[in-house]
């Protein structure tokens, strides 16, 4: 109260609302990569913990790979062809995240992905582009990519960041895009073909590409409802 009042008198006002802009940002930039206490009530735990990769294995894809950083707390990567995988998989969860774009980039979160293979055809993939004001289809941002578009484009500008959750409960997908309603799909519904054949459960998944700037991602948390069964050995298939 004293230290209050000693600004209240001497420091003039202008730097005054300096100040005061600068501790009302202080909460913010140190809440980055941490659950709230309603989500830990709630079950929620760190993917991404700001620092390390542990949650997560690298698959490369192409001769052109990519590399996955970890830098101030902001999860991206180099430009090539690789996802970052969940070392667990999952049937049922509640994914929490948030997610910045930059110039032409071609990102996305992939569900019940398999290990091996295209994770985008093993799983589903949501799309993350930059393409702010266009409008939505099932290749903008926010849809179930080339299967289901988005409510609406709600993809912010480059460079600013947005939210994003996705449900996955008993076979239905829905997501919620800074703060509004996004997809709501049946992932067994007969009226996307393109459905057949994924995967019941699988790995959750972030998606880097050789052309577009990176994206970055942030506040990476998790639900679990139902965890899916480990990966099977290397090599397990080939001796059946």
């Amino acid at each position: 109260m004293r230290i209050a009042l000693y600004l209240l008198h001497n420091v003039p006002i202008k730097f005054m609302r300096t100040l005061l802009a600068i501790l009302a940002l202080l909460p913010v930039a140190f809440a980055q990569n941490e659950l709230t206490s309603q989500e830990k009530k709630d079950g929620f735990q760190l993917l991404f913990d700001g620092k390390t990769l542990d949650n997560w294995q690298i698959i490369k894809r192409r001769p052109n790979d990519s590399t996955w950083t970890v830098e101030s707390g902001i999860l991206s990567y180099q430009k090539g062809e690789s996802w970052l995988a969940t070392k667990d998989t999952y049937y049922d969860f509640l994914l929490r995240l948030e997610y910045r774009t930059a110039e032409k980039t071609d990102s996305g979160i992939f569900v019940n992905a398999g290990a091996a293979g295209n994770p985008g055809a093993t799983g589903v993939e949501i799309n993350l582009i930059s393409d702010n004001g266009k409008p939505a289809s099932p290749r903008s941002s926010g849809a179930l990519w080339d299967i289901a578009a988005p409510a609406e484009n709600m993809n912010k500008p480059d460079g600013e960041w947005n939210t994003i959750e996705v449900s996955v409960h008993d076979r239905h997908l829905t997501t919620t895009w800074n703060g509004k309603p996004g997809l709501d799909v049946n992932l067994d519904d007969p009226q996307y073909p393109k459905l057949a054949g994924r995967g019941a459960y699988g790995h959750i998944g972030l998606q880097a590409h050789a052309f577009g700037e990176p994206a970055a991602f942030r506040n990476v948390r998790i639900k679990i409802i139902k965890k899916g069964p480990p990966d099977p050995p290397a090599g397990a298939a080939d001796k059946q």
